[in-house]
């Protein structure tokens, strides 16, 4: 991912795992990235502390490229015997020595790579590291202003107005507030997550995201030669609706190639 050096890293990783660990991925969402993979490896641009890298590497080896050399570092560390090959790089000039059958920025990971510049030479980039049958799989929320986004069993909401402030988590010892500010002239999205935690000093764990429309996102991939194969509205292949689906799984393949 791209971020401010303020913004993610240091700040981030070492709450990544507190505030995302009931965040599991599902077994069909596994089993539709493997399959996509075919003998791999599978890109994943984003992979953090390996939410989804971990599970997935049980089945095809994976190149995890984060920016955060943090993120990269925690990674690492519970690799084990998996092959996976932790990787610092930026998604604006990461491309895979090799040709790959699956690239994946998951989880709003395209959102948070905060900017359109970056965002169109990742796309550039992901065209250029696909076999040509090769797939690019992106899940992001659809940005409507007022709803919670479906970003597990804890949601943010996005913004109505210009900005809110929600409870996001609440237990015993821990509460997690959600503030953000919607700029819908730049379709610009920044929050922070503010953590309180019983006798520990307040955390705020900060983020930025550029949004866009679907049909904004197929806009830029035809402008990197890539074309929409399928879109689904979950992991179980659910037909997306433009006007009902929080989020969706947005499936593009190479121009030019047998859809």
């Amino acid at each position: 991912m791209t971020y401010r050096s303020d913004t993610y890293g240091e700040r981030t990783a070492d709450e990544y795992d507190a505030l995302y660990s009931d965040f599991v991925p599902s077994d069909a969402q596994i089993r539709l990235l493997a399959g996509l993979a075919g003998d791999g490896p599978a890109v994943e641009i984003g992979s953090g502390t390996g939410r989804v890298t971990l599970p997935l590497a049980g089945h095809v080896p994976v190149l995890a490229v984060d920016a955060s050399e943090e993120m990269t570092r925690q990674l690492a560390k519970k690799t084990g015997d998996l092959p996976i090959t932790p990787i610092t790089a930026d998604a604006a000039h990461y491309v895979a020595d090799r040709r790959v059958d699956l690239v994946c920025a998951l989880f709003n990971t395209f959102f948070l790579l905060a900017s359109e510049a970056t965002q169109r030479a990742f796309l550039r980039n992901a065209a250029r590291m696909l076999t040509d049958q090769g797939t690019l799989l992106i899940e992001t929320f659809i940005p409507r202003p007022g709803q919670r986004l479906p970003d597990g069993p804890h949601p943010g909401v996005f913004p109505e107005q210009r900005s809110v402030v929600s409870l996001k988590r609440r237990s015993v010892d821990t509460v997690v507030l959600f503030a953000a500010e919607n700029h819908p002239d730049a379709q610009e999205f920044h929050y922070n997550e503010i953590v309180f935690r019983h006798g520990q000093p307040v955390s705020v764990v900060p983020g930025q995201m550029r949004y866009w429309k679907p049909e904004q996102i197929d806009a830029l991939a035809g402008e990197a030669g890539l074309l929409l194969r399928e879109r689904w509205a979950d992991w179980d292949r659910t037909p997306y609706e433009a006007a009902a689906s929080a989020k969706h799984i947005s499936l593009y393949r190479l121009a030019g190639q047998n859809l």
